[in-house]
């Protein structure tokens, strides 16, 4: 399905129903907007991983943020924070989604930190992961040290003085492999609909400008923060940080050990410790 939203039209999907029968009566359930990882990444990876479990507990609404999936392209000079913030503001007034859970990974976490920054009476909680205030780009390269070896953290490294094609090409070969634990299904990356354009725009244009920490103060909702110890690209330190700067009363900072980026597919457990948290009544 598309939704108009100012110049551009966004795709979104939704799975599940809101309001499901019970022998007390009807019962409305919460509704998750998952917010996906890139830029330059889309929906569909979620189809696969949390959509599902989520989709048994809550209404999931998917949505491809602008220059992603099947989301209009637009231009580069949109690919920005302020732009998929505003973005995302108006399907949900238009679907009449009031106090969603967002559920953003990666930069759709900085999305979903950015809207709850802005609009701090709209969303019920948030659930983040691989998340962080901001880019630091050398506790990256020696995360990529620590798990693939110092040829794979200088990849990272060329790549981040000088994002164009040829260094992203060379980070997605040598750096991916190492985002997680278990190996992404090579059948799921297939059905993606990519724009290595908007990843190598936003890591040369956005990333370094990118700092939430005095803006998180203004989040109202619960937040949970789940965080891969051995995720290369939004560290455990980025994650502790994040978590610093937020409400101390508000904010719970999940750790796993033995997984990376996204941590769902090399962790079971923050599945279930996500939908307790979307479930739980404070």
């Amino acid at each position: 399905m598309r939704l108009r939203v100012g110049d551009i039209s966004l795709f979104f999907d939704v799975e599940g129903p809101q309001v499901v029968p019970s022998p007390e009566g009807a019962v409305v359930r919460p509704t998750v907007v998952l917010l996906h990882a890139g830029p330059g990444a889309d929906h569909s990876l979620y189809k696969d991983t949390i959509g599902p479990p989520l989709a048994e507990v809550a209404q999931v609404v998917y949505v491809d943020q602008r220059g992603d999936g099947r989301s209009d392209r637009s231009n580069g000079s949109r690919w920005n924070l302020e732009t998929w913030t505003e973005d995302l503001s108006e399907p949900l007034q238009a679907l009449e989604i009031e106090r969603p859970v967002l559920f953003g990974s990666s930069i759709g976490a900085l999305v979903a930190l950015k809207f709850a920054s802005r609009y701090p009476d709209r969303p019920a909680k948030l659930v983040l992961t691989s998340a962080a205030a901001r880019h630091v780009h050398s506790r990256s390269v020696a995360a990529f040290d620590a798990v693939g070896g110092p040829a794979v953290g200088e990849v990272a490294a060329t790549y981040f003085r000088n994002p164009n094609e040829i260094t992203f090409g060379a980070y997605l070969r040598t750096c991916l492999p190492f985002y997680t634990q278990r190996p992404l299904d090579p059948e799921v990356v297939s059905r993606m609909t990519m724009n290595p354009e908007a990843s190598i725009y936003w890591d040369l244009h956005g990333a370094p400008r990118v700092d939430l920490r005095d803006e998180v103060g203004r989040v109202a909702c619960p937040v949970l923060i789940l965080a891969g110890e051995l995720d290369p690209w939004y560290t455990v330190a980025g994650a502790e940080e994040l978590a610093a700067a937020l409400p101390q009363e508000l904010v719970e900072l999940r750790r796993y050990p033995n997984a990376g980026h996204g941590v769902f597919r090399d962790d079971a457990s923050a599945m279930a410790d996500a939908i307790d948290f979307i479930l739980r009544r404070d």
